[in-house]
């Protein structure tokens, strides 16, 4: 704004000079006017330069929104999402031949962008159909990864992307940069004027002009102390990195941004773990099926929980103060630990009220049998409990005690840490900016009603899952990946972790072939061996996927040919379709092999299927909707099963 130079104020004996020069004369109001309107016109189309930048996109292609909107289901192409240091990095696995048609509307140019990753030798085609005309962008057989960055024109139609050969697409995306070219030429052509203008007009400085000079100033002013005051915020959120505040670092997750939790550390010995004497609060508002991307955010809603989070001098979920004998130890995975609910509600827990007796719990979020006998021997059998009650899960246990060999016992990388999720689809420049995390944080917690009551106490907070304002339900249905079925007055909503659901199709013999089980046996003897050894008993407590329990309330709800058709939905990143009849069939194999190899063993054992399933059929939810893991009514149910069996049987 060159205009600014040739101001000046006022001084005492000049105030009837208007002319610099025989050249310069004075401007009328008018004048004075159209130099106040081209100042607002500069400001404004600055700020409308500044808002097509921080407006260009990225818009990712999910394979869930392929063209037409079915082809999602049919397609052999899986999708994944992969932790790549600090970022999740979607991927589209294809193999033999595949066409996938992404719909586009882009009235400028823009680029896709795009990493594909031959498994071997595989030719790739890239494609732009518009009114059914085709026009081929990219085309190249490729033998080795390479970084594709290809314009596109003004597009209105289809993208598609074609291979013959196993090809993996990774993070395939779509950069748009919003047309800034007509708000930077108006915007020169306007400081071209102003500048003009000034040359020629000598203005003269009256009251009203001296006024709104003030004014306009002092908007310049708060302006550039406001942007520099953002710009300083800006930094210091960045610079707290993994530090940042739960409540900000939350809002990023939906950039597909990764932050190592702070409650959790590295070891030797067990993989990941919980840190020892933490005294912070956990929050979340969304279950794993939602947060790793297999279920859309939108349709499931309940409170954004938060509770005390404690770990012991071990790293365990028990008060700092340990009592001086242990009746009872509780081991196990975050079926145990129970990471979604304040600690008073999990199953150890409430054991020990329905008891009357000390139970210490032992369990963390990603071990397996492995890791469970690591922690008998070094932390439980010191304290010689009379009872070690053991948490198996069927939906990981297996496969845990492989990973758990085949890593040597050393550093395991931990499902918690190496499972990415599906973020925004379309992500805009602003939304990269941590002022507007932090926008967003404090927007999420003024608007929470049920977080204040979450902070004084867990006995006033609905730890069900459900969402209470929700419509009942008069006929079963599906949703993108939601049951809801209605079961005796009530409406229940849930929906599957497809790695857990796909796993019922393994019959027994498959079960008891594979190198997990095998691990598995001799990790539970030597369970028994040490305990007993101590005069104690072991207890194994089998605790059922999600979908073990709730199929059967399916297959009652749903006819055949719809209960597949969903589940094909729900394992549409499966290789192979899945069989609704192998599933029902081998439902209970793993059940029925535990409890066979426990009654050879001589182990106590406790199958907690048949009163999860009797709490449903009550119509109440026993797992969170959204989640995998037990709700609070999960655990008081499986507190009271476990309490029952061990009266029952003298233990």
């Amino acid at each position: 704004m060159g205009f600014l130079k040739n101001l000046r104020r006022n001084a005492p004996g000049h105030e009837d000079d208007v002319a610099l020069d025989s050249t310069h004369v004075a401007a009328p109001p008018g004048r004075r006017w159209l130099w106040q309107l081209l100042t607002l016109g500069q400001c404004v189309l600055g700020l409308a330069l500044i808002w097509q930048w921080l407006c260009a996109s990225t818009y990712r292609l999910y394979l869930d929104e392929l063209q037409p909107p079915k082809a999602s289901i049919l397609t052999s192409a899986r999708q994944g999402f992969e932790v790549r240091g600090n970022r999740v990095e979607p991927q589209i696995l294809t193999t033999g031949e595949e066409h996938l048609s992404f719909r586009v509307d882009f009235p400028w140019p823009s680029q896709l962008r795009v990493r594909a990753v031959p498994s071997g030798q595989a030719a790739i085609e890239i494609v732009v159909v518009e009114q059914n005309a085709r026009r081929t962008l990219f085309r190249r057989t490729l033998s080795e990864a390479t970084e594709i960055v290809q314009p596109l024109p003004p597009t209105a139609g289809l993208l598609e992307l074609s291979n013959r050969g196993e090809v993996r697409w990774s993070d395939p995306r779509v950069v748009h940069d919003r047309n800034i070219g007509p708000w930077l030429l108006g915007l020169m052509a306007l400081l071209g004027l102003t500048g003009w203008r000034t040359r020629r007009v000598h203005l003269r400085v009256t009251p009203v002009a001296s006024r709104a000079r003030a004014v306009l100033f002092g908007a310049i002013t708060a302006a550039v102390s406001a942007i520099l005051c953002l710009a300083v915020l800006e930094v210091g959120l960045r610079a707290l990195g993994d530090r940042l505040p739960t409540w900000v670092a939350v809002q990023r997750r939906d950039l597909g941004e990764f932050r190592a939790d702070p409650r959790w550390q590295e070891s030797v010995r067990y993989g990941a773990r919980l840190a020892p004497q933490l005294h912070t609060f956990c929050e979340w508002q969304h279950g794993d099926i939602t947060r790793m991307g297999f279920l859309p955010p939108d349709l499931v809603r309940h409170p954004a929980y938060r509770f005390p989070f404690v770990t012991d001098a071990d790293g365990f979920r028990n008060s700092t103060t340990a009592p001086s004998a242990t009746v009872v130890a509780a081991l196990g995975d975050s079926f145990t630990d129970a990471m979604t609910l304040p600690s008073e509600l999990s199953w150890p827990a409430r054991l020990a009220s329905l008891l009357g007796v000390s139970v210490r719990n032992y369990g963390t979020a990603g071990f397996g049998p492995g890791q469970e006998l690591l922690v008998l021997k070094e932390f439980v059998l010191a304290r010689r409990p009379r009872r070690v009650v053991v948490g198996f899960f069927a939906g990981n246990d297996l496969h845990d005690a492989e990973s758990f060999v085949d890593s040597g016992r050393g550093v395991v990388v931990s499902p918690i840490s190496a499972q990415g999720w599906k973020f925004k689809d379309v992500i805009a420049r602003y939304d990269e900016l941590y002022v507007v995390s932090l926008y967003k944080g404090v927007a999420a917690l003024l608007h929470d009603g049920d977080r204040g009551r979450a902070d004084q106490g867990s006995s006033q907070v609905d730890y069900s899952g459900e969402d209470l304002s929700a419509p009942a339900a008069t006929r079963p249905g599906f949703d993108r990946g939601l049951f809801t079925v209605p079961v005796a007055g009530r409406t229940l909503r849930f929906a599957f972790l497809p790695p857990y659901l796909d796993r019922l199709e393994l019959s027994r013999e498959q079960l008891q072939a594979s190198r997990g089980w095998e691990v598995t046996r001799r990790f539970y003897q030597e369970m028994e061996r040490l305990v007993r050894a101590q005069g104690g008993q072991l207890v194994v407590a089998f605790i059922p996927s999600k979908a073990q329990v709730y199929l059967p309330l399916l297959s009652v709800s749903f006819s055949p040919a719809e209960l597949q058709q969903a589940l094909r939905f729900c394992l549409r990143d499966a290789p192979s379709s899945p069989s609704l009849e192998a599933m029902m069939r081998n439902r209970l194999a793993l059940n029925d092999l535990m409890r066979d190899f426990c009654a050879a063993e001589g182990i106590a054992f406790l199958d907690l299927t048949a009163v999860l399933q009797t709490k449903l059929e009550a119509g109440y939810n026993t797992y969170f909707p959204d989640d995998s893991h037990w709700n609070a009514a999960g655990h008081e149910a499986a507190a009271g099963a476990i309490a029952s069996f061990m009266r029952e049987r003298g233990l």
